[in-house]
């Protein structure tokens, strides 16, 4: 959980908000209460993200939400459709992602990989019996609640009689745990799922990505043509899994099958293992003036009237409430109209991971990750104004998302918009960067003003690899914050080496070695909160 900023209102949709838990590239997740005290994930469409096809995703993803009932699944509890901001209100459930219990304790043993491949082919099995298709499983999307698993993200799922939101040549999906039709036809089927739920337990069992890491082309190329990494798994787990990621759907175990042959009759839940890499769930405060006294909330909210039921404030899609002591997940939603990592290809240095029981969508997360043997680095300015580590990225718009370097005219396309604080440097950025095709391992770019030399101006990069990666940008990796250099120094302005200074824990991606294709740098100016604007972009090319 991270506080509340001042930007943030104070309640959405009538519930009074008492933390930040997660963010994605096109919305803001926040916990919050209802009137009987039950906590809510309340995920909020950006006002930026306005357009239609952005709105058409988002109601998509409240109408599957509402269709879905499952106890592996979280009951909608509200929306807000009708007027900005758009909301979905879900219930909340403290836990790590399965992602997050793999990278911290390592590979499951083998009959709880057994159990937990039995509980989630039971929660998919009950959604496809709904008509709906989660269409992006994986180790990020899958929450360890205390009284078994539940799936999260339908952001991209679809249910029958929904319309595909997507771009010609363009699919849904992670790389590695996306099924090969899915990859060639771009028509998931409900035995997609089932492919993505070997990659999953695969990953449960060994602690690698099961179609190994590195550029996204080699990964697919091992998805449709390469067997699926099982090196040293149990040979029970091993064999269940290898029917699930048969290349064509017609040859997969069905989930009916797979259920049959995996059933235990111990629970998931009763599991030491799976208590043990769950964990305790973190204490929630339980009122606006608790989460004041937590250091979540300014103390100015506390007289915050928490929504009593009423329905005034509800959209026309209905509320569903679900029992009493029911815990359950955020859906993030993804909003991906073309491939995404979220951290779960398994790279070097990827550390994607959602902060626990959030299952916030893909892109950027406002809480930052811990590095090993550490704690995790706070949202505020350090000594001297130095902002944390990890940026957060304010307003990614749907043009910040495309933005792409082009060697033509070594300019960057779409033209974007930068803040009115940020337009007197903005105009005097000078970028440098190989001008001519590139061919070392590693490469020196740098940026400078004309004339200003600002004091106490921090400055970040992104790197994004080639490819037609979309708004969830799996290979982007950031800097650092840097501050820009001061006297004699500041007329050379910054320098940053690709991969030495991107290859650091909360990068966001895991950065890879430099390939042929063009290449995009994405300069920010970063606040002494970790907010980053955009500020100007550059590029190269590698042959």
């Amino acid at each position: 959980m991270d506080p509340l900023r001042p930007e943030d209102p104070p309640e959405i949709g009538g519930y009074p908000l008492i933390a930040r838990i997660g963010a994605g590239g096109m919305g803001q997740v926040y916990l919050g209460l209802t009137g009987g005290g039950r906590h809510v994930a309340l995920k909020v469409i950006r006002e930026d993200f306005d357009g239609p096809q952005a709105l058409a995703r988002f109601r998509r993803e409240v109408a599957t939400v509402e269709r879905v009932r499952s106890r592996f699944a979280a009951a909608m509890v509200g929306a807000g459709l009708d007027a900005p901001p758009y909301w979905l209100a879900t219930e909340y459930v403290p836990g790590p992602t399965l992602r997050q219990a793999v990278a911290e304790h390592g590979p499951l043993p083998p009959d709880t990989c057994l159990r937990l491949l039995a509980a989630l082919a039971q929660g998919l099995l009950e959604i496809h019996g709904q008509g709906v298709q989660h269409r992006d499983l994986k180790p990020g999307n899958v929450i360890l609640a205390p009284d078994g698993p539940r799936l999260i993200d339908f952001g991209i799922a679809r249910g029958e009689g929904q319309t595909q939101i997507t771009q010609t040549g363009a699919w849904n999906g992670t790389p590695g745990y996306v099924a090969p039709e899915v990859v060639r036809e771009q028509e998931p089927v409900p035995a997609s799922d089932v492919f993505s739920l070997a990659g999953t337990v695969a990953h449960a069992a060994t602690g690698r990505p099961p179609f190994g890491g590195g550029r996204i082309e080699a990964i697919i190329h091992r998805t449709l043509d390469g067997d699926i990494d099982l090196d040293g798994a149990d040979p029970r787990v091993a064999e269940l899994v290898r029917l699930c990621a048969a290349k064509e759907p017609g040859t997969r175990i069905s989930l009916e099958r797979l259920l049959e042959i995996a059933a235990s009759t111990a629970a998931l839940a009763d599991d030491p293992d799976y208590r043990r890499v769950a964990g305790v769930p973190r204490p929630v405060p339980v009122s606006v003036a608790d989460a004041a006294a937590s250091g979540l909330v300014p103390p100015d909210r506390t007289r915050t009237t928490v929504n009593g039921g009423g329905t005034a404030f509800r959209s026309r899609a209905a509320v569903i409430a679900a029992g009493a002591g029911v815990v359950a997940v955020v859906l993030g939603g993804a909003f991906t109209a073309r491939a995404i990592f979220n951290g779960d290809n398994g790279s070097k240095g990827s550390g994607g991971a959602s902060g626990a029981g959030q299952g916030a969508g893909s892109g950027t997360t406002s809480s930052p990750r811990t590095p090993p043997g550490g704690t995790p680095a706070g949202r505020t300015a350090g000594p001297g104004g130095r902002p944390p580590d990890e940026i957060l990225v304010k307003k990614p718009t749907l043009d910040y998302q495309s933005l792409k370097f082009s060697p033509k005219d070594f300019t960057c396309l779409p033209n974007m918009r930068v803040e009115k604080e940020d337009e007197k440097f903005s105009g005097q950025l000078q970028v440098s960067a190989p001008r001519e095709p590139y061919t070392k391992k590693t490469v020196k770019f740098g940026m400078r003003f004309k004339f200003e030399r600002p004091s106490n101006y921090y400055l970040a990069a992104q790197v994004r690899e080639p490819g037609p990666y979309g708004s969830a940008g799996p290979a982007w990796v950031n800097s650092k914050p840097q501050l820009y250099p001061q006297g004699a120094a500041g007329d050379h302005g910054l320098d940053l080496t690709y991969p030495d200074d991107f290859n650091w824990v909360g990068s966001q991606g895991g950065t890879g070695p430099l390939f042929g294709g063009v290449w995009t740098i994405v300069w920010f100016r970063v606040a002494p909160n970790g907010d980053a604007y955009y500020l100007g972009c550059d590029g190269f090319t590698v042959k």
